[in-house]
C-alpha cells in the first residue's frame, strides 16, 4: 500500500469505552478517528470497549472519516481479534521495536479478515514508534509488511523511555522525528507527527501550540498527527492544509 493521495491530517484520539464521545466526533471534522484501547481506557473498562468496537465502527462509517482502532502493545492480539469487522480502516500499533512484531501482527490481521469477511489487505497499519529499538529499526519496521501506510512518532513513552527530561531534549526530539520521516518518504508512507515544544504538547497543548506545532512540523514533511484532544482537530487540520 502506497501513501494516501490526500494525507490524513488529524487523527483524533477517541477513548473507546465511551460512546458518548464518539458521538460527538463529527462537530470536529477529523480525517480519521482512532478508537482508543490504549492509555485512554481504564483496565476495568477494556472488555467493555472491546464488546462496544462494532457499534462505534459503523457509526464513523457513516461519516467521512476513517475509523482505526489503537490497540493496547500488552494486549493486541485481544484487542485486534476484536477490532477486525467490516467498516473498519485500520490499527494503530503504538510501540513496535522490530520487524517481527510486525509481521506477526500482519498475520493475524490477515486471518481476522478471512474469518470476519473483511476484503483481504484491505486493513493499514499506522505503526507509532516510541523506543531507541522502534528509532532505530525505522526502516526496517516500516517495511515489514504492505500494510503499512503510516509511520509516527509517539510520545508518551518516547518521553518516559528517555527518563529524565534532557536539557537539549528538543534538538533530541527533532532528531528522532527527522529520522522517522526519512524512513517514512524513503518508503512511500505517510509520515505522522507535530514539532512540540517542551512544556507545550499533547493533551496540555493550546490551540496556538498546536497550530504552531503542526505547522513547523509540515514544513519539515510531515503530513499529520494524532490530536490527543477534540480541541486539536481544527488547528492540526489548518496547520497541515498545505500539505
Amino acid at each position: 500500500m502506497a501513501e494516501t493521495v490526500n494525507p490524513r491530517r488529524s487523527w483524533m484520539i477517541v477513548p473507546a469505552h465511551d460512546p458518548a464521545a464518539v458521538m460527538r466526533y463529527p462537530e470536529r471534522e477529523p480525517d480519521v478517528v482512532v478508537l482508543d484501547l490504549e492509555y485512554s481506557v481504564p483496565p476495568r473498562s477494556k472488555e467493555t470497549a472491546r464488546a462496544g468496537l462494532g457499534a462505534l465502527i459503523n457509526k464513523i462509517g457513516d461519516s467521512q472519516a476513517d475509523a482505526f482502532v489503537r490497540v493496547d502493545r500488552d494486549t493486541r492480539w485481544a484487542d485486534v481479534r476484536a477490532a477486525m469487522r467490516r467498516g473498519i480502516r485500520g490499527i494503530v500499533f503504538p510501540g513496535p521495536d522490530a520487524p517481527e512484531e510486525v509481521v506477526e501482527l500482519d498475520r493475524l490481521i490477515a486471518a481476522m479478515e478471512k474469518e470476519r469477511g473483511v476484503e483481504p489487505g484491505r486493513t493499514e497499519l499506522a505503526l507509532m514508534l516510541e523506543s531507541a529499538k522502534g528509532f532505530w529499526n525505522a526502516a526496517s519496521i516500516a517495511q515489514a509488511s504492505p500494510r503499512v501506510t503510516a509511520l509516527g512518532v509517539g510520545r508518551i513513552d518516547l518521553t518516559m523511555m528517555l527518563g529524565p527530561v534532557p536539557q537539549d531534549e528538543f534538538r533530541l526530539y527533532r532528531f528522532l522525528m527527522t529520522r522517522t520521516l526519512v524512513a517514512a518518504r524513503m518508503l512511500g508512507k505517510q509520515p505522522l507527527g507535530a514539532l512540540w515544544r517542551p512544556g507545550s504538547r499533547g493533551g496540555v497543548a493550546t490551540k496556538d501550540a498546536t497550530a504552531r506545532a503542526a505547522r513547523e512540523a509540515s514544513l519539515m514533511g510531515f503530513t499529520g498527527c494524532v490530536c490527543a484532544t477534540p480541541e486539536q482537530v481544527a488547528p492540526v487540520n489548518e496547520g497541515f492544509a498545505s500539505t
